[in-house]
């Protein structure tokens, strides 16, 4: 059974207004949350970077001793040549923070595919062998499409994937089909129109359709509340914190039903 399997962890960009913004400057701190998001019954944080790389020494020191676990480091660096700075000071945090797994994104030129995957093995050398290493395949990468990530994968040992069944990039089935149990870790973003976030139960037959699809693959990850409901759209943090919390009920609810 995959580490952390139905585990629900909270990804701390949700409640972030500037995850898209110029500069990408914080505008809350995670510690501020932690005990409401353990209370609430969620198992992890998946933490975005800049709440991290921006936070200061106190904030850091809250987040290293942190009552949920920093189960997911939800890094954007890069790994062309010249972006080995970034890389490092990311290697620092994950080992300061403990990050049980991180997140990670290849660029979008299939040519650099190589030095991605070079970069990517260097890197993960200095990370502790017990952290497992998540590629997401994200639109505009090498790794938006089934076949491609599946054959980039073949060449990096320890790498397991994550993917969004709620919206873009096809069927989850094609991408079972071509990653099989490679996939331990999703992205939960409903977007059933591919454009307005929605939450999972205002839709629960096309929700339950995909999710019915992941247990079909026998599909036993984890899963990362990424953005949610009103996301977009005024962004009032209480709100958004409702929706997210919706969303990790039905998820608990289909969760519950399919392990009896």
């Amino acid at each position: 059974m995959t580490r952390d399997a139905g585990s629900i962890y909270f990804g701390t960009i949700l409640l972030e207004r500037n995850r898209w913004a110029a500069g990408k400057e914080p505008t809350y701190l995670v510690s501020d949350w932690i005990s409401r998001l353990k209370r609430d019954g969620f198992d992890g944080i998946e933490l975005w970077e800049n709440h991290a790389v921006r936070a200061g020494s106190e904030e850091l020191g809250k987040l290293t001793a942190s009552v949920l676990p920093i189960s997911v480091y939800n890094s954007y660096i890069s790994f062309d040549d010249e972006e080995e700075e970034g890389r490092e000071l990311a290697a620092q945090l994950i080992r300061k923070l403990g990050a049980k797994a991180v997140k990670f994104n290849f660029g979008k030129e299939p040519e650099n595919l190589p030095m991605y995957i070079r970069n990517w093995k260097q890197w993960a050398e200095r990370l502790p062998g017990d952290c497992r290493l998540l590629c997401e395949c994200h639109p505009n990468t090498v790794m938006e499409e089934p076949q491609a990530a599946a054959a980039a994968l073949k060449a990096m040992d320890r790498c397991e994937a994550i993917i969004h069944p709620f919206h873009s990039l096809g069927s989850p089935r094609d991408w079972f089909r071509h990653l099989g149990s490679a996939i331990t870790h999703a992205h939960v973003q409903f977007r059933p129109d591919g454009k307005t976030f929605q939450r999972l139960s205002a839709q629960p037959s096309e929700a339950a359709e995909r999710l019915d699809m992941l247990r079909e693959a026998g599909y036993n990850g984890s899963y990362t509340l990424e953005f949610v409901e009103g996301t977009g759209q005024g962004e009032e943090q209480e709100k958004l914190y409702e929706a997210a919390l919706d969303d990790m009920r039905f998820l608990r609810e289909w969760l519950a039903v399919i392990s009896k």
